[in-house]
């Protein structure tokens, strides 16, 4: 039980009444005591003056055999008391204790001075010369003794049945009774904070358990049964909802470790495929030559390095497409933010393509606004992801077909989109076009060497820009574009191109930010 948060709270409290119950005793005996020897010194304050005055001096003449009959009137009658004749000093003349009974041969002179002294608080605790470790009550009277000068009377008040701490207890019928008052309401006090604590740590205790659960399924499972999930209340409260927060996070990461393992899976597939299928043909045409090169014509061997050659280019342009979003995804990835104009940037990346376009018998065009104010970001970076989106536009695109790229400036960011005419991208495809070496089952056979790294580094591209690539498909049209601020924080209060139209069949999202206002949710674009 005292394992528990609730036995170890329940022992504090059984520990802290038994310290309560101690002082509370000793609080009642030291009070009892001290009552009890204000009650006696009052009631005897004068005894000590009226024996000197009825057997000291009968006559109002000192009686010289009038102590030891003192002595004697004391031992008899009253044996509460032990009488000493003491000098100004405290040294002991004469005693009613037997002799060689004396512990000390003198006693404090300053508690005697206090008590004769005009409304002195009492009690007041004076030496017992038979018992040096107690001080006791008295009373006292000076006299004139010769040849000693002045002297004293001094009577230590003692009690009929002991000193001890308790007696002052057991005698008193009240000290009784308030004792078992107080042992009482120390009990009722106990049980009413048990069951106090039993119901605030009731929560901690169902918490606990919810916990040990959670642990036993290794972190994998739902925490069912778990506390609300507060974001007021108390700290219990706080620590159920911080654990849930903490529970759903931790299957979060686990489902994306899980979903990070099953891509790995398949980028390691998608890899050795795409490496072994160039590499097999390389070394197929290459040994073919080794082997047969005396036996072939000049233009078969001219044929076959041609292929050689573009098998070695696709794997260089596989390499080299690894390596940039290697880059892209280290830690501190080299991003060199600047202003730039952004249509001018599009008008030479299409002067690039149009040979390309034109020997696919594609037309390209742009849309371009005539003024636009300048964009931050890193423009080779830039550069790099509208050349991707091209490029993929190209390779879906069949003959005859058209490739737009658009800018529109809206009221605080620019929006830059690529269309074409191509296919379309299936539904089911769209959530993964941007996963790396990801190519759709209809796009795999005619991928023209492409490896799928395309839109894959464009949306790394953009994600250091605060930026994301979103796309719209349907049947014969598709989009996708992103958006870049302005620079210095410009903000357009014109807000052109800022009106969303209406959405087709088929769009989708990939990345944390929505489909730009500007992007026209139209078009077809290939899975890189």
């Amino acid at each position: 039980m005292f394992g528990s948060l609730y036995g170890k709270l329940i022992a504090v409290l059984i520990a802290f009444a038994l310290i309560m119950v101690a002082v509370f005793a000793l609080i009642m005996s030291y009070s009892a005591t001290a009552r009890r020897q204000e009650v006696s010194q009052r009631v005897y304050r004068t005894y000590a003056s009226q024996l000197v005055k009825e057997r000291v001096f009968p006559d109002g003449h000192l009686d010289p055999s009038a102590f030891e009959q003192v002595f004697d009137y004391l031992r008899v009658v009253n044996p509460r008391f032990d009488a000493y004749l003491i000098d100004a000093n405290g040294a002991i003349l004469a005693t009613s204790s037997k002799a060689g009974a004396l512990k000390h041969k003198s006693v404090d002179m300053r508690p005697i001075r206090d008590f004769l002294a005009e409304d002195p608080a009492l009690p007041i605790l004076g030496d017992d010369p038979a018992d040096g470790r107690i001080r006791r009550v008295f009373t006292a009277t000076r006299l004139g003794l010769e040849p000693h000068g002045e002297a004293y009377l001094y009577l230590v008040i003692k009690g009929t049945r002991g000193d001890s701490a308790a007696q002052p207890i057991l005698d008193s019928y009240v000290l009784r009774e308030n004792a078992m008052l107080v042992g009482g309401g120390l009990a009722l006090a106990l049980l009413a904070s048990a069951l106090i604590i039993g119901l605030l740590t009731r929560r901690l205790q169902r918490l606990a358990r919810v916990m040990d659960r959670f642990r036993e399924t290794g972190f994998a499972g739902e925490p069912a049964g778990g506390a609300a999930r507060a974001e007021r209340g108390d700290e219990i409260d706080r620590l159920a909802g911080t654990f849930n927060a903490m529970a759903d996070r931790i299957l979060a990461q686990m489902r994306e470790l899980r979903q990070t393992d099953s891509m790995r899976r398949e980028l390691v597939a998608n890899i050795s495929h795409d490496l072994r299928t160039p590499l097999a043909s390389l070394r197929g045409h290459l040994e073919t030559l080794q082997s047969k090169g005396d036996r072939l014509t000049e233009e078969e061997k001219r044929g076959y390095l041609e292929i050689a050659l573009r098998q070695s280019e696709q794997l260089s342009h596989l390499v080299a497409g690894l390596f940039e979003l290697a880059k892209l995804d280290s830690e501190r990835p080299a991003v060199l933010p600047e202003p730039f104009v952004l249509t001018d940037l599009v008008q030479d990346i299409l002067q690039q393509f149009e040979l390309a376009a034109s020997q696919k018998q594609i037309r390209i065009a742009a849309d371009l606004p005539l003024e636009m104010p300048l964009v931050v970001g890193d423009i080779g970076l830039i550069e790099r992801a509208l050349r991707n989106l091209i490029e993929n536009s190209l390779r879906y695109t069949p003959a005859g077909g058209e490739i737009t790229v658009a800018v529109t400036a809206g009221q605080a960011r620019a929006t830059a989109q690529v269309t074409d005419s191509g296919c379309g991208i299936d539904a089911a495809d769209l959530p993964r076009i941007f996963d790396r070496f990801y190519r759709g089952e209809k796009s795999r056979s005619d991928a023209s060497g492409s490896a799928g790294l395309g839109l894959a580094i464009a949306k790394r591209i953009l994600e250091l820009h605060d930026s994301t690539l979103t796309v719209a498909s349907e049947p014969g049209r598709t989009a996708i574009g992103f958006t870049l601020a302005y620079a210095g924080g410009r903000d357009v209060s014109s807000g052109a191109g800022d009106r969303p139209e209406p959405e087709a069949a088929g769009n989708a999202t990939i990345g944390p930010a929505a489909v730009p206002a500007a992007l026209k949710p139209l078009g077809g674009l290939g899975p890189n």
